[in-house]
């Protein structure tokens, strides 16, 4: 298990294309290079649920909003961290 230690890892290991697993608000996510793109596309997909949001940038990522926060504000609230 891992945890994020700033937002400037977090959006290199999204920039890298590392997939990344977390928990938030009692769900599970993943984070990851999207499927359909070529590799080092940088376009992601971010999935919980059967739900899969896409993304053309690690900045659109970023500014993502679960429960009216920016994902990049929610880092310190993630849990079980993986990557």
């Amino acid at each position: 298990m891992n945890s994020i230690k700033s937002l400037n890892q977090f959006k290199d290991l999204i920039d890298t294309g590392y997939e990344i697993e977390f928990t938030l608000n009692d769900k599970h996510w993943l984070l990851e290079p999207a499927q359909d793109e070529p590799d080092f596309s940088p376009k992601r997909e971010l999935a919980c649920d059967n739900e899969v949001k896409k993304f053309n940038s690690t900045d659109e990522v970023l500014d993502y909003q679960i429960d009216n926060q920016r994902l990049a504000d929610l880092l310190p609230k993630m849990t079980k961290v993986e990557w």
